[in-house]
């Protein structure tokens, strides 16, 4: 996630600059503008969302190349049998869908507060945003970044 803390940094200064030019809008009483900068504020929300969702997909793709790579050297063949299916230096992981690559590095199980439903529901999120299906609620990307790291 080399790149969140900066895409993070920016988010915060954009969203404060288009907080600031709201609340004058709001001030001089122009509900208009009001309403044209709170749509600025959504589509930047899910902008920058997307883009630190990157970060966290990239983050997730290491961790499991790593299993991988550390299962596929052990010289116990309980241990790597399942894992030689899998092919760390593949662009795509073998063909291992998003869903498969969370669950080899984060456990499937512990309901719906636990860390693979929350990578699994901020995923939903992405997917919705990136095939073009707004949102029409702001999201909390400072929030939203916190539980990235």
């Amino acid at each position: 996630m080399q790149d969140l803390a900066a895409l993070a940094a920016l988010y915060a200064e954009l969203d404060a600059h288009l907080e600031d030019l709201r609340s004058q809008a709001a001030l001089d009483g122009d509900r208009h503008a009001v309403e044209r900068i709170e749509t600025k504020q959504r589509l930047n929300d899910q902008a920058y969302f997307v883009l630190c969702w990157g970060q966290l997909e990239a983050e997730i793709n290491e961790a499991c190349r790593a299993a991988i790579r550390t299962r596929r050297a052990s010289a116990n063949w309980a241990v790597r049998r399942g894992w030689d299916l899998y092919n760390p230096d593949d662009r795509r992981l073998s063909g291992l869908s998003f869903e498969d690559r969370v669950a080899l590095v984060l456990d499937r199980q512990g309901g719906s507060g636990s860390p693979w439903a929350r990578v699994m529901s901020y995923y939903a999120t992405r997917n919705q945003i990136a095939h073009g299906d707004l949102m029409s609620d702001r999201i909390d990307v400072t929030a939203v970044v916190g539980e990235f790291y």
